[in-house]
Formats: C-alpha cells, sequence, structure tokens
C-alpha cells in the first residue's frame, strides 16, 4: 500500500513538475495549448533521457489528461451562472451547497483516478536510473523550498 501511494507521488510530481517548469510565467487565461503541453512533454522527455516508445507513451498519457481535462471544464459557465444565482438568492440552502460540493469532488476524484492509473502504468515502463533521476529532482526541488511559479 505504502509502495502504491509512493509511486501515484512520484508520477504526479513528475507529471506536475513538467508541466509547471514547461509554464511562461504569467496567466494563462486560456488554459495550456498543444504547444505548452508539447514543451511540458519533451522537457520530461529530455531530463529523463526517455526512449521513443516512453515518449509517445508519455505524450499520450498527457494528451488524455488534457482531453479529460477539458471535459471536466465544458460546463465551466454554466456552473458558474448556477453559483451566481445562487449566491443572488436571500436565503441558500446547506443542503445546495453540499451537493454542489459533492458534484465538484466526485469530478475531482474521478480525475485523480484516471490520472493516476495513467501514471502508474508510466512508471511501469521507467527504468531505475529514470526513477532516480525523478526522485532526486523533487529531492532537490523540495530542499530549496521551491513554490510554484518559481525556479
Amino acid at each position: 500500500m505504502k509502495k502504491n501511494v509512493l509511486i501515484v507521488i512520484t508520477l504526479c510530481a513528475l507529471l506536475l513538475i513538467g508541466s509547471v517548469a514547461a509554464c511562461k510565467h504569467g496567466h494563462h487565461p486560456g488554459g495550456f495549448d498543444e504547444f505548452d503541453m508539447a514543451a511540458a512533454t519533451d522537457r520530461i522527455a529530455s531530463r529523463l533521457d526517455l526512449t521513443e516508445s516512453q515518449k509517445a507513451d508519455l505524450k499520450q498519457i498527457a494528451r488524455e489528461i488534457a482531453d479529460k481535462a477539458k471535459a471536466m471544464h465544458t460546463d465551466h459557465e454554466s456552473r458558474h451562472q448556477e453559483l451566481a444565482d445562487l449566491v443572488r438568492q436571500d436565503v441558500i440552502g446547506r443542503d445546495v451547497v453540499d451537493q454542489l460540493i459533492t458534484d465538484k469532488m466526485e469530478k475531482m476524484r474521478a480525475m485523480a483516478d484516471f490520472a493516476a492509473e495513467r501514471l502508474i502504468a508510466f512508471h511501469g515502463t521507467l527504468t531505475p536510473e529514470q526513477r532516480e533521476t525523478i526522485a532526486a529532482h523533487i529531492e532537490n526541488r523540495s530542499s530549496k523550498g521551491c513554490r510554484f511559479g518559481f525556479r
């Protein structure tokens, strides 16, 4: 159990570090586009010296996660309108708020499970040297007190 948690954390950190590292400083109002995703996957592939097969797997996983995230955000405007309408009411029921939170948490959990499955599969393709490179990078970043957006 402990090993699975460590694997999931390592792989999530891999994707997150690669994505954040590939970001330009500043806000991405339109989200990440194909160029940003390519930059992130290329950077990860370069740092880990991935084989062509591993690169293809990484790009496929990144594409699947990005597509799932886009699908998750398709009703963004309607959810905001629903929230605005709720706030305009004189009284807000606890059950309505709880249901909104539950719905959002279910979507987030489904996304996390989806990403974890893909990342665990990718972890299985990595060599011990590549896993050590990821671990060293995580340790190096955490020891410097690095925060998102700062390098």
